[in-house]
C-alpha cells in the first residue's frame, strides 16, 4: 500500500538521520523562504488575502495561533497564518522549487511548520524533521505524477503541496503511521489546483499554496481526532493517479508498480532543489539567463537589434503572452522576461514594479526603456525546438539568436543555457541567497539570521519571535 510506506517513513524521521548536507540545505531554504516571505507581505495578492482572513474571521486570536512574516507581533489562528504566508511566500515568484517534480515545495513546507511548531512551542529540532519530511514528500510524489500531472492542467505546488504540507503536519502533531496514513487519504481527495489559473494571469496561482496549506494542516488535525481518509487515495481505482495523471489511458493499480519508487523513500533529495533569482516562472529563467549572457557582449546596443529568436522546449514556449495586462501575467511572459532583461539587465521586483508605473502594460508610454522592451518584444519569434524538448525536464534548455541591423553588418549573436542559475547543478551559493535577502528587504536586519545556525538550540517561540521583527 503506497501511503503505508510514505507514512512509515514520516513517522519514523528523524534529524539524526539527516547529513551536514541536508541540514545545510533546509538553512538556505528557510533564509530565502524568509526573504521571499517578507517581502511578499506586501503584494497586491497577499495584501488581498490579508484583508479577506481579517473579514472571515475577526476574532482569529482564539484558539492556537501563529505569526504572520513581515507583520511583526500579529498573529491570527494557525489556519490562517499558513494560508497567508504561503501566499506570501508565492507572490513574487521567487520561491524554491524542484525540477523534475515540477513543484515549488517550499512555500507548502515552511508556512505549516512554522505555525504548528509555534503554536505548540516545539524545538527547533522538531522543526527541521519536518522540513525535510515535507521535500521528500514532495519530491517523490511530483516525480511519481510528472509530467503527465502538469500536461493535464494541474499544478502540482497546489495538488501535491495539499500532501506535502499534510505530511509537515502529521510529523509535528507525532501522529502514528495509522492516523498519518489518514491525514495524507484526506490530503488527497481535496488536492486542487489547475493551470489555468496561473496562465490566465490570476491570483489563483497563489491560492492554490494558501489551500495547500490549509487542507494539509486540517487533514492532519482532523485525522488526529479520528477522522478518517481512504488509505488508497493515490493507486485506487478512482483515486488521484486514475483521475488526475493518467486519465483514460488504461491506467490500474495492478499495471503500475511501486516497488522501485518506494525504495527509494526515506533517502532524502532535498539537496535537488533550486533557488531563483529572477521574479518570473522558472521555465523562464533558461532564456534570461541567456539574454544576459548576450547582454554582456551587446552592452546598450539593443536598439539596433532586428530580430531575436527564442528556441527552447515546449513547455517554456507556451510561455509566449505578447501583450501582458497584469503583474501575474508578466510573470509568465517569456517574451517580455527576454526583452526586459536586454534592456535592463539583472531585474529584479523592483524594477518590474518601476516598469509597470512606468507603463509597460498601456498600449504607449513616454519612457523610452519601456518604448525599446515592447519594440523587441515585435522583433522577437518563440520556437519549441525539438531537439531541446527532448533534453526536458531534466534539463530546461533555451538557446537565443540575435541579429543586429547594418549598422553592425548585420552581425548575429547566439547563446544557450542548458540549466538555469540555481538548480543544484548550477547553484548559488549561501552568500547570495543572503544578497538576495538583502536586496528584498534592505530594512531588514540580516544579523538576525544567525539564529538559524544554531536553530536546533532554540525553541520555534523564539526562533520567529527573533526573525520576525
Amino acid at each position: 500500500m503506497f501511503l503505508k510506506n510514505i507514512s512509515r517513513f514520516i513517522s519514523n524521521y528523524r534529524y539524526e538521520q539527516a547529513t551536514v548536507e541536508t541540514i545545510n540545505t533546509v538553512k538556505a531554504a528557510f533564509i530565502d523562504f524568509l526573504g521571499v516571505s517578507y517581502r511578499g507581505i506586501n503584494e497586491d495578492s497577499s495584501i488581498d488575502a490579508y484583508n479577506t482572513v481579517n473579514e472571515l474571521f475577526p476574532s482569529s486570536n482564539l484558539g492556537l495561533n501563529a505569526s504572520i512574516i513581515g507583520r511583526p507581533n500579529q498573529k491570527v489562528n494557525i489556519l490562517n497564518a499558513a494560508f497567508l504566508n504561503g501566499i506570501s511566500a508565492h507572490s513574487l515568484e521567487l520561491d524554491d522549487g524542484h525540477r523534475q517534480a515540477q513543484a515549488h515545495l517550499g512555500v507548502t513546507i515552511f508556512p505549516t511548520a512554522l505555525a504548528i511548531s509555534e503554536a505548540y512551542n516545539l524545538s527547533g529540532k522538531d522543526f527541521f524533521e519536518s522540513v525535510i519530511v515535507g521535500y521528500e514528500v514532495g519530491i517523490l510524489l511530483g516525480k511519481l505524477v510528472n509530467p503527465q500531472h502538469r500536461d493535464n492542467g494541474f499544478h502540482t505546488t497546489g495538488t501535491i503541496g495539499s500532501f506535502v504540507s499534510g505530511a509537515v503536519a502529521s510529523k509535528l502533531l507525532k501522529l502514528d503511521e495509522v492516523q498519518t496514513m489518514n491525514a495524507l487519504g484526506l490530503c488527497g481527495t481535496q488536492a486542487a489546483g489547475l493551470l489555468e489559473s496561473d496562465h490566465g494571469g490570476s491570483m489563483g496561482k497563489v491560492l492554490h499554496v494558501g489551500k495547500a496549506n490549509y487542507n494539509g494542516m486540517l487533514s492532519a488535525f482532523l485525522s488526529r481526532n479520528g477522522f478518517t481518509g481512504a488509505s488508497t487515495i493515490v493507486e485506487g481505482k478512482e483515486g488521484f493517479l486514475k483521475t488526475m495523471v493518467f486519465g483514460n489511458d488504461g491506467f490500474t493499480s495492478e499495471d503500475y508498480s511501486f516497488e522501485s519508487i518506494l525504495k527509494s523513500v526515506g533517502s532524502v533529495r532535498i539537496k535537488e532543489i533550486y533557488f531563483k533569482k529572477h521574479p518570473f516562472c522558472r521555465h523562464l529563467h533558461s532564456s534570461i539567463d541567456t539574454a544576459l549572457k548576450l547582454r554582456a557582449s551587446l552592452g546598450d546596443e539593443y536598439k539596433h537589434i532586428q530580430n531575436i529568436a527564442v528556441k527552447t522546449y515546449d513547455v517554456a514556449a507556451q510561455h509566449n503572452n505578447t501583450h501582458p495586462t497584469n503583474i501575474e501575467e508578466l510573470r509568465q511572459s517569456l517574451p517580455y522576461a527576454v526583452a526586459i532583461t536586454l534592456v535592463m539587465g539583472e531585474v529584479n521586483v523592483d524594477t518590474l514594479h518601476q516598469l509597470i508605473e512606468y507603463g509597460l502594460f498601456e498600449n504607449y508610454s513616454t519612457v523610452d526603456k519601456v518604448k525599446n522592451i515592447k519594440d523587441l518584444v515585435e522583433k522577437m519569434i518563440i520556437l519549441s525546438d525539438d531537439k531541446l524538448n527532448e533534453l526536458y525536464p531534466s534539463k530546461r534548455p533555451s538557446n537565443i539568436i540575435i541579429k543586429l541591423d547594418e549598422t553592425f553588418r548585420n552581425g548575429v549573436f547566439q547563446n544557450i543555457t542548458l540549466i538555469p542559475k540555481g538548480d543544484f547543478e548550477n547553484p548559488y551559493d549561501l552568500s547570495e541567497l543572503i544578497d538576495k535577502f538583502k536586496n528584498l528587504n534592505p530594512n531588514y536586519n540580516v544579523n538576525n539570521l544567525v539564529i538559524i545556525d544554531d536553530i536546533i538550540s532554540y525553541s520555534m517561540n523564539d526562533v520567529v519571535d527573533v526573525l520576525n521583527e
